[in-house]
């Protein structure tokens, strides 16, 4: 059976609280750092979030995002990435997860945009990552590396994550919207089955209906419920699960309205899985 959890960011319109209310037909929820951090500063205690999670018998199994920690200035990487590190990794221990999931920066977020060659992003990025991940160790936190932006493919992240396979602490986080908007080929992923952490769930359909190039921006395609849009769900579901896949499962949409029936669609479009 999938364990089925839930991102927060499919539910944008709704406060941390009502979320997790929200989500009691999940496993679990994966919670935003921002939001939490907001939600704390106007007053919520963390004690009710704890009593929240307890009544409705959700676990949370990531924090996320730690952005822009890959290509940002030496300035930047010390005194924003690392303190909001340290951040993450205290909710973590006080939401008792143990997840953290980083973004690499984007290539148009840096002033070498167009210059940098691939290689130097993939080697800086694997010294920004070797760094947070020994911060994260100590602490028994594990870092969930998200293909994206400057390493826009799978073959980009099994790349930079090569050099990370005898740590513990160090694995991928799958998105099946980037698998879709980057054509990466999934089935690379059964050499790299014990690193994945979490596997999140989105379907990718394009305003005009043509599949473009990788080349394009995200802002050229948009998140659907599993099963409506471009990418073949059920085939790549049937391909985990062939591969011994069996830790959670998150369901990733980009809408600003929660459905209420979001968990028994799910079950039931893929019941046979």
């Amino acid at each position: 059976m999938i364990k089925l959890a839930l991102n927060q960011n499919s539910c944008r319109n709704l406060s941390l609280l009502e979320f997790i209310k929200f989500s009691r037909d999940f496993e679990g929820i994966e919670l935003n750092f921002k939001k939490i951090k907001r939600s704390l500063s106007k007053n919520l205690k963390l004690k009710d979030i704890l009593e929240t999670l307890e009544i409705y018998n959700l676990k949370v199994y990531s924090i996320f995002h730690l952005k822009d920690f890959s290509l940002c200035s030496e300035k930047d990487y010390k005194t924003k990435v690392l303190n909001n590190l340290m951040q993450m990794v205290n909710l973590c221990y006080k939401l008792e997860s143990n997840l953290i999931i980083v973004n690499p920066s984007k290539l148009e977020l840096s002033s070498e945009d167009n210059i940098i060659p691939k290689w130097r992003v993939i080697n800086r990025t694997i010294r920004r990552l070797e760094d947070l991940s020994k911060k994260a160790y100590n602490e028994d936190i594990n870092i969930g590396f998200e293909f994206l932006g400057s390493i826009p493919t799978l073959n980009d992240a099994i790349e930079v994550l090569e050099p990370f396979e005898s740590q513990e602490n160090v694995g991928y986080i799958v998105d099946t919207f980037h698998i879709a908007k980057s054509e990466s080929d999934y089935s690379r992923l059964k050499n790299i089955k014990d690193f994945i952490f979490l596997i999140q769930l989105s379907d990718l359909k394009y305003d005009n209906e043509d599949v473009p190039d990788i080349s394009i921006s995200l802002k050229d395609a948009k998140r659907v419920f599993p099963g409506e849009g471009n990418f073949e769900l059920k085939d790549f579901l049937k391909f985990t699960q062939n591969i011994g896949y069996k830790k959670v499962y998150s369901i990733e949409l980009s809408e600003d309205k929660c459905l209420d029936n979001l968990y028994k669609k799910f079950k039931m479009n893929f019941k046979n899985i």
